[in-house]
């Protein structure tokens, strides 16, 4: 008897846990499916719990359509993935007042579609939701809107203007690519971040507006927006990342705001115009190759170019014995490819040692680094082929990949740490001709 009723315990523990694993599904699902492919005339249909209906799929080739606020008198209040992917044929659309969700890729293709504004209770709009939409021209989002999807309009290559809703926080990776008619942006006041390629190749746009509210611009970004012919990022935008305005061809005039601190690789490179920039004093971190390729960086000629906070730029020396200057604290690819190079001595001030500093110099052959380096980055000594002695600080916390790559040479490393503490440096791949030196510690 006992059994019979531990048994039957069980089961009806079992039951409310498979019940309650079933609420949550509903819930991350919003409602219960109660049937599926209804029809009402052109438009294919479910309707789930809660009375609500979502559209799922259109037969029809109406130049003009809208879609319903009801079906049956149930309210419409999605419209589902691909719902209406290349339906090539739909001219004008106006989207029922109920619905609040579009779907990913739901009119993905539709060539034909013209005209497009999202206001009414819309608050999310998928991935691909429009993408392809080839003949839109204008796009309005309504302050509802707070999702936007990755590639939400991309390819839209009619796309000449475009307002945003103050609901956006975020403009999704990847979001207006390819847009190369796109003229004009709004953005919306609340926007902080622009997400990876987000305008990539929009090859018209001759001028953005940030705002006051962009804090961060995303890989790529702008990249190839080759009309663009100014950037002024101002306001909260602290970080730009690698190659966001890469090659764009027409900017002649560049203003980084004193909020900015941290520039990704080659995020200017080869912008061919650019000859006037403004760099905040503050900017602590830089990548490789940021403004290789520009006239601006051509102009600059004195032996150590210095910006922001420290940030040796370039080094225009006759080479030899150097000692970079005491106000240098960051050394970014300052001394790629200089072959006459022979000696550098890094003063206490310089904490990191960035990607290719000192890449491919032919005739180094003794680097000593200051008491304060705590990162040496990638391929920063690759290539120097006659390098045989370095001083590393015990304040080395990293090495990353390749960092002494192809340095053959390398016989002989100091470092004034135990070599418990060398151990606990991160080295990356690629550093068998530092690691395979003859390493002397300090002996207590």
């Amino acid at each position: 008897m006992k059994r019979r009723r531990l048994y039957l315990s069980l089961l009806v523990l079992l039951a409310l846990l498979t019940a309650l694993a079933g609420c949550a599904s509903a819930g991350e699902n919003e409602a219960a499916l109660i049937s599926a492919d209804n029809v009402s005339g052109d438009l294919i249909y479910s309707i789930y719990a809660g009375n609500t209906v979502t559209i799922t799929g259109y037969t029809g080739s109406e130049r003009v359509l809208a879609l319903p606020d009801k079906i049956d008198t149930r309210p419409v209040t999605a419209i589902a993935t691909d719902a209406f992917a290349n339906c090539t044929g739909i001219v004008h659309l106006s989207i029922g007042k109920n619905v609040k969700t579009i779907g990913d890729g739901a009119f993905y293709g539709c060539a034909g579609l013209v005209e497009l504004e999202i206001g009414g209770k819309i608050t999310s709009i998928g991935a691909d939701a429009f993408g392809a939409c080839t003949s839109l021209n204008s796009v309005v989002i309504g302050d509802k809107v707070t999702s936007l999807g990755n590639s939400a309009f991309a390819g839209c290559i009619g796309l000449t203007e475009v307002e945003l809703g103050a609901g956006l926080r975020a403009l999704p990776n990847s979001c207006f690519a390819g847009c190369e008619s796109l003229l004009t942006v709004k953005l919306g006041k609340n926007i902080a971040e622009i997400g990876e390629e987000a305008f990539y190749q929009c090859e018209s746009l001759l001028h953005f507006d940030f705002g006051k509210s962009v804090e961060r611009i995303g890989a790529r970004a702008f990249s190839y927006c080759t009309a663009l012919l100014d950037a002024e990022l101002g306001g909260k935008i602290a970080s730009v990342g690698e190659e966001a305005f890469f090659r764009c061809t027409a900017m002649e005039r560049l203003v980084l705001g004193d909020k900015l601190r941290e520039l990704g690789d080659g995020v200017f490179y080869a912008c061919q115009a650019l000859t006037d920039v403004t760099i905040p004093a503050k900017l602590t971190t830089i990548g490789y190759s940021v403004f290789e390729e520009t006239p601006w960086l051509d102009a600059q000629t004195d032996e150590f170019v210095i910006i922001g906070d420290g940030i040796l730029l370039r080094y225009n020396g006759r080479g030899g014995e150097v000692r970079v200057p005491d106000t240098v604290k960051v050394i970014a690819d300052a001394f790629g490819g200089c072959t006459t190079l022979t000696a550098v001595t890094v003063p206490d001030k310089v904490t990191a040692i960035g990607a290719y500093a000192f890449y491919d110099c032919p005739s180094l052959s003794a680097v000593t680094l200051g008491d304060k380096v705590s990162s040496i980055g990638y391929a920063a000594f690759s290539g120097c082929a006659l390098l045989t002695q370095v001083r590393l600080p015990s304040s080395l916390t990293v090495i990353e990949n390749n960092a002494f790559g192809g340095c053959a040479a390398l016989a002989m490393v100091s470092y004034p740490g135990s070599e418990k503490k060398f151990g606990e440096i991160a080295i990356g791949s690629g550093n068998d001709a530092l690691t395979g030196a003859v390493i002397s510690y300090k002996t207590s």
